[in-house]
């Protein structure tokens, strides 16, 4: 199993989000860190997340490289270091 496969198997948008301060209702949905957002309009889902305020989309790997700036192998071995992720 490469990287890429190990994190997107391991971890989901909303235990990132929740790992980096977000706010999640119990329905799955936060504020969107994307843009400025008042009402939660973010739904994290198991396998990826979507704003239905900026269309901003993705999986697990996509969020965390928004998020952090990062390019994808750098957001993929960040979390794989920060959830104990082996590959």
């Amino acid at each position: 199993m490469n990287l890429f496969e190990a994190v997107k198997d391991s971890i989901t948008p909303r235990q990132v989000a929740e790992n980096y301060g977000l706010e999640v209702n119990r329905r799955g949905m936060t504020c969107c860190p994307f843009h400025a957002d008042d009402d939660p309009s973010m739904k994290l889902y198991d396998d990826h997340y979507y704003c239905f305020g900026c269309e901003e989309h993705g999986d697990v790997i996509d969020f965390m490289s928004k998020l952090c700036s990062l390019s994808q192998k750098e957001a993929a071995e960040r979390l794989a270091q920060e959830f104990g992720i082996p590959y």
